[in-house]
């Protein structure tokens, strides 16, 4: 089989930091000719036929590591493999991936978190899905998809989600689960202690829920709830060593002890809980009272796309119960697929430490999704003046 893959060592997921604001939608605008929505694709749901498409590769814009042939497998083993083999380049994050396909790079799918979804189709890069051809879609829960529908369509198919909270030492913030909250950054007890990921937006969302002390929606707060999170999170900063941009550094800083909380995705909880440094320290995954934050990525289709039926081929065999099992046991990753997956999960432990087998731990108030931000450039001013102060 003739598959062009690039070979790469695995880049974390989400381990590169996307300057959130740093690319204007005016700009981008200009660079691809204008706001149309994408219209319709190809003509309506029911229209689109894979055989009279014109082959050639089915070009894939992701994120390094999920190149891995156990995520396409039903492609490679269908009836399109050899006629559009499925080709990789990799995005370094979403503002990136956004600037780089406004430029004019035509990838047929792209691999970006839902919350820059209203860009991409604002920006009329993308076009929207005919759910009818992804057979498991309704797998995907509704409040994990919901930020992908614009206008009532399916502009982005969810793929992998994962918690944003705190992994902390129990043994040097002794609080009990009941006691759990992003309050702790306010704790002078804790003076240089703390890793907060350097993501602006997150930065904001966390010195909210700090503020209202109880679940609140952080996706739509106005103005004056945007510059009292920025007060909030300066008086944190004596508490916060550092805000990270790879989350391989915040998992060294913690298990040689310059650390006893970061901020981490799942798989950095996982890893810092099973090195080595780690035996026999109590290390735990918060579930902050205020809920935690929580992200999901996934698929949009280029609005350009030569070859759109076989990039639903490609779309419906990743988004199966079986890829989502063995993208949780690689890289301990949720998949938004959820349709009997925890059945297949091999490594059982995994299911009890994210909360798999609980539909409730990924809805609010448990946990807030990432969703399009009308408002992001509000968030990331305040939060660039948070790391200046």
């Amino acid at each position: 089989m003739d598959l062009d893959w690039i070979t790469t060592q695995r880049y974390t997921r989400r381990g590169a930091l996307g300057v959130g604001g740093g690319i204007g939608l005016a700009a981008l605008l200009a660079a691809c000719g204008g706001g149309d929505d994408g219209g319709e694709v190809a003509g309506g749901s029911g229209t689109l036929d894979a055989t009279t498409e014109p082959g050639g590769p089915i070009e894939i814009f992701e994120w390094a590591g999920y190149e891995a042939k156990e995520m396409w497998a039903n492609y490679l083993a269908g009836p399109y493999a050899t006629d559009s083999p499925l080709k990789f380049t990799f995005l370094e994050n979403d503002q990136q991936a956004l600037a780089k396909v406004a430029s004019g790079y035509n990838p047929d799918i792209i691999h970006p978190c839902v919350a820059y979804t209203k860009d991409w189709q604002a920006a009329g890069l993308i076009q929207p899905w005919d759910t009818s051809l992804l057979p498991d879609y309704e797998g995907i829960p509704a409040g994990i998809r919901e930020g992908g529908m614009l206008d009532g369509k399916v502009y982005h198919v969810a793929f992998d989600v994962g918690f944003s909270t705190l992994t902390y030492r129990a043994d040097k913030i002794p609080i009990t689960t009941e006691e759990e909250s992003w309050s702790v950054l306010l704790d002078p007890a804790y003076k240089q202690k703390i890793g907060i990921f350097s993501d602006d937006v997150a930065i904001i969302k966390i010195g909210a829920l700090i503020n209202w002390g109880e679940p609140k929606d952080p996706n739509v707060l106005t103005t004056e709830e945007i510059q009292a999170a920025k007060e909030t999170m300066i008086k944190a900063k004596p508490q916060i060593r550092n805000f990270w941009g790879s989350q391989t550094d915040t998992i060294n800083d913690f298990v040689n002890g310059n650390l006893w909380a970061t901020y981490t995705w799942p798989d950095g909880y996982y890893k810092i809980k099973n090195h080595p440094k780690m035996k026999d320290v109590d290390v735990r995954y918060m579930s902050p009272k205020e809920g935690r934050l929580a992200w999901v990525c996934g698929f949009v289709l280029n609005a350009n796309s030569k070859q759109p039926a076989r990039a639903h081929e490609a779309v419906a065999a990743a988004n199966t119960p079986a890829v989502a099992a063995w993208l949780t046991d690689a890289f301990q990753y949720g998949g938004a697929q959820q349709n009997g997956v925890t059945d297949l999960i091999k490594n059982k432990e995994l299911i009890t430490a994210f909360s798999l087998d609980d539909p409730s731990a990924f809805e609010p108030p448990r946990a807030w999704f990432e969703k399009p931000l009308d408002n992001r450039k509000e968030y990331v001013d305040a939060a660039t003046e948070v790391k200046a102060a």
